[in-house]
């Protein structure tokens, strides 16, 4: 298991203007973070995919100047660019196959996809990745569980493509959360929920509830819409599953997000089980990336919380956690 940082940590350094592209990666190194590295390519590059080839050429000479190894790809298909109708299949093919010239271009051997791009899209550009050399996996994180309707349709392409490992997935941390994060508890508290409406969708949450139920708890409250649509952001990413039930998964996935949320005074993670993943996947043989993202940028502004310090806090973590040796493998 190696290790890695997403730019999506940096989301607030990112929007603030402060910084480059190469900067940012440069900051990324002088703190010590890396050496894989995750990048989300519509946000870095003006007209991503289509880049210029001194583009991808000053991308991949800069990854070898810093030392940083291209890990994956934020890839994105948005079935809504066109109003007043939803992409086609045919629109989807077009998209991703420009994507999968960019990725290899650029060096990146993975393109972590979103849950709502078609099965049959992906299945027809499986000959273009396998030529590229590149993995199309598609994510699952939070409350998304090994029998999700979407993960058994890639399961099926698979078989259908021969088992070809250009598909794959991506497994976010966020599937094992033990605690709500509290710089959430409080945007939801100042965005007008009261303590106690709130408590109580919390203890829903910790009783197993699912994400049909939290909804229907969240619009029972007397909040201001704003707060109940802070309330749904969050508890639509937060998972409490048992890691142990992705383990017959771990061959097939590609790549992996330590998604966390903050971090305590002793260096640990108070809301993500991420000790409990990470001893399931090395169970499981799994030598990829996992790149450390932070998602808390989503309630604490930039004065609040150095994105690149919180990151190294958690590298140390995941250091530590990938040194353990996990008890037996799955069967």
């Amino acid at each position: 298991m190696r290790l890695g940082v997403s730019t999506f940590s940096l989301t607030n350094e990112w929007l603030s203007r402060r910084y480059t592209l190469e900067s940012l990666l440069e900051r990324v190194v002088e703190t010590g973070l890396g050496p894989g590295l995750e990048v989300i390519g519509h946000q870095s590059w003006r007209g991503y995919p289509r880049l210029a080839r001194e583009d991808v050429l000053g991308f991949r000479r800069l990854c070898e100047r810093l030392g940083l190894e291209p890990a994956a790809i934020g890839g994105y298909v948005d079935l809504l660019r066109r109003p007043g109708g939803v992409m086609t299949v045919e629109e989807c093919v077009e998209a991703l196959e420009t994507q999968i010239d960019a990725a290899a271009g650029l060096g990146f051997p993975v393109i972590r996809l979103h849950v709502a791009v078609p099965v049959p899209a992906i299945e027809r550009v499986v000959p273009a990745a396998e030529r590229a050399g590149v993995i199309l996996a598609t994510e699952f994180q939070g409350p998304q569980t090994p029998d999700d309707p979407s993960l058994q349709a890639l399961l099926e392409l698979r078989e259908r493509v021969g088992g070809s490992p250009a598909v794959a997935l991506v497994l976010d941390f966020s599937i094992a959360m033990r605690a709500i994060p509290t710089t959430f508890a409080h945007a939801v508290r100042s965005a007008g929920m009261a303590r106690g409406d709130l408590d109580r969708i919390v203890e829903l949450w910790r009783g197993g509830a699912n994400v049909g139920e939290l909804f229907a708890a969240i619009a029972a409250t007397d909040a201001a819409g704003l707060a109940q649509d802070e309330a749904r952001s969050g508890f639509v990413r937060f998972g409490r599953q048992d890691p142990g039930a992705w383990a017959p998964l771990v061959p097939l996935i590609a790549h992996a997000h330590a998604k966390f949320w903050e971090i305590d005074e002793a260096g640990d993670d108070p809301t993500t089980d991420s000790g409990a993943v990470v001893d399931m996947l090395l169970a499981g043989g799994f030598r990829g990336v996992v790149t450390s993202e932070w998602g808390g940028s989503a309630w604490v502004d930039l004065d609040d919380v150095d994105g690149f310090a919180i990151v190294a806090q958690h590298q140390r973590l995941l250091g530590r956690l990938s040194q353990r040796t996990p008890a037996s493998a799955p069967a």
